[in-house]
């Protein structure tokens, strides 16, 4: 007969707090060093935009709106993280090869976030091949994906 573990509930929301907030602030960084900055752009507006995926366009009204943006974003990247921890809890061979589940989860977490775009209006082509492979690639995979394993993997040690 088979038997199941008690999961690490505690362990579980602790990975997720702690990479959520690390993956969170590495795409933030990413994409504002590659999107927003080369476009002369301010980060408080890309935080407006986050806020009016959720608000609607009365985000771009008041830049006080940016901090909302923020505090959806983290919570989002928190969310993703508890996804991870949770599945790397309940299948141990995520954490032991972090380096192949993270880029793989970083894809995931970006076509539901097309998706979710798709849902709420806010969905946009990307303008070439290169800006995908940015947008997609470097900051989901690379600069989300891969830190949320890796702390994730570290934490379960």
């Amino acid at each position: 007969m088979a038997t199941s573990r008690a999961l690490p509930w505690g362990s579980i929301i602790t990975q997720a707090v702690v990479a959520g907030l690390l993956a969170g602030i590495f795409i933030e960084a990413y994409l504002w060093a590659t999107i927003v900055l080369p476009a002369h752009g301010s980060l408080l507006q890309s935080w407006q935009w986050v806020a009016s995926t959720v608000i609607g366009k009365q985000a771009f009204t008041s830049l006080s709106f940016a901090w909302l943006g923020l505090l959806i974003h983290l919570l989002v990247a928190i969310g993703w993280a508890g996804g991870y921890a949770y599945l790397a809890s309940t299948r141990p061979y995520m954490n032991e090869r972090w380096y192949i589940s993270g880029p793989i989860y970083g894809f995931v977490v970006y076509m539901f976030m097309e998706i979710v775009l798709l849902g709420d209006n806010n969905f946009v082509w990307p303008a070439s091949l290169p800006a995908f492979f940015n947008y997609a690639i470097g900051a989901h995979v690379i600069f989300f994906g891969m830190p949320l394993a890796f702390v994730v993997a570290r934490m379960d040690r």
